[in-house]
């Protein structure tokens, strides 16, 4: 009995020791399984989420165009006697740049000087002297006719009413005023058909110098010649073209301006381009035209900026890159731009939370120096990851310093 006894308790004594190397083996599991599932805390860098103004601009694509272009032409026929200009030549607005052959348009004056001359002779007037027609010799003594004429006839009545002259003699003075005032009417009438051949003569003078100026032919714009469509001893008739000029500064840029922002694009505002030929270079225009509505196939808004391009350095035709300034003070969510890591087509950031990552996916928008505009998934006074983005997942645990 005592064997037995002895026996169970030896077995109760060996369960209980198997019992606790097995509880303490599985403690010692379970603590491994931790530290392996629970790495260290993460050691980033980090900033706040800020809201600040910044400047809103639109990226469009334009060509540059000329802000004139006058294709010059002859008024007048001749041979072309003188031409100054040729393919590139600088003009100033008003600068003669080809001559027709002018010496049958010079006796053409000549004739219609004599001829005015004449004509003023026998109107006896002096060259530029303005013309009173009572001051005619002519018409002065027609008219002093019809005065002597108008006394008698008003003397004779008296005398009618008197009884001293007949009703017979009172008619004959009556008849005298009557062909007197006829003769003043005719010397007056000759007098303004002599003037009407005056004023004649002096409109076909004036045409003739006319047709004398035009063989000057002048540059009506300030520009450069961008064609030379004649030369010299070529016979020109009326409208044949001489040159073509375009003026380049200033320059236009035409662009087409998407329709999401065609809302704020207003006159004035500012575009800043850059073209292949001076990529180091920044030029500046003002938007000066904005067409009346949206091209039905692009969807896109078209306007004109006017380009200052003082030593010519862009030329029409050139292709621009360039921002619209559409506001100067809007407010942006703004992060450094070392916090967004771009995957895939995607922009993202690692919010930290309480010592825990939270990844978020944002829609980026302006940049500005060091930063960059977040338009959409963070808000003002969050705090993001600026360090180790490669290292850093949803969740992980992180040590945030500044």
């Amino acid at each position: 009995m005592n064997r037995k006894k002895a026996f169970l308790a030896a077995i109760t004594v060996l369960l209980c020791f198997l019992a606790a190397c097995s509880s303490k083996s599985k403690d010692q599991s379970i603590r491994a399984d931790s530290t392996e599932t629970s790495p260290p805390a993460l050691d980033v860098n980090t900033s706040a989420v800020i809201e600040r103004s910044t400047s809103r601009s639109v990226e469009v694509v334009g060509s540059l165009v000329a802000e004139d272009e006058v294709t010059v032409s002859s008024q007048a026929s001749g041979n072309l006697a003188e031409i100054t200009v040729d393919l590139g030549s600088s003009v100033r607005n008003g600068q003669v740049i080809a001559r027709i052959d002018q010496r049958e348009l010079m006796l053409k004056v000549d004739q219609a000087e004599g001829t005015l001359h004449q004509a003023e002779a026998r109107l006896g007037i002096k060259r530029g002297e303005k013309f009173d027609p009572q001051k005619q010799t002519d018409v002065r003594m027609a008219f002093a006719a019809l005065e002597r004429a108008r006394y008698d006839l008003n003397a004779s009545r008296s005398l009618a009413e008197s009884g001293d002259i007949s009703r017979q003699q009172l008619d004959v003075y009556q008849k005298t005023v009557d062909q007197a005032e006829a003769r003043y009417q005719a010397a007056l009438e000759n007098v303004r058909n002599l003037e009407a051949i005056v004023e004649e003569k002096r409109a076909a003078l004036d045409l003739a110098k006319k047709q004398l100026s035009d063989t000057e032919i002048h540059s009506p714009i300030s520009g450069v010649v961008k064609e030379k469509s004649a030369s010299r001893g070529e016979y020109l008739q009326p409208g044949k073209p001489i040159v073509t000029i375009v003026q380049i500064d200033p320059l236009r840029l035409r662009a087409d301006i998407p329709e999401y922002a065609a809302a704020s694009v207003q006159t004035g505002q500012t575009m800043t381009l850059t073209v292949e030929a001076f990529p180091q270079r920044t030029f500046t225009g003002r938007v000066v035209h904005i067409g009346p509505s949206l091209n039905e196939q692009t969807r896109a808004l078209t306007v004109e900026a006017q380009v200052s391009n003082p030593n010519n350095l862009l030329r029409p035709g050139m292709f621009a890159k360039s921002n619209l300034i559409t506001s100067k003070d809007a407010m942006a969510i703004m992060v450094p731009r070392r916090a967004v890591q771009a995957i895939a087509g995607l922009n993202k950031l690692f919010v930290i939370d309480n010592g825990r990552v939270i990844e978020r996916i944002v829609k980026i928008g302006a940049t500005d120096g060091d930063l960059v505009e977040v338009l959409e998934g963070v808000k003002t006074g969050e705090t993001v990851a600026t360090s180790n983005l490669d290292k850093l997942q949803d969740g992980s645990i992180v040590n945030a310093g500044k």
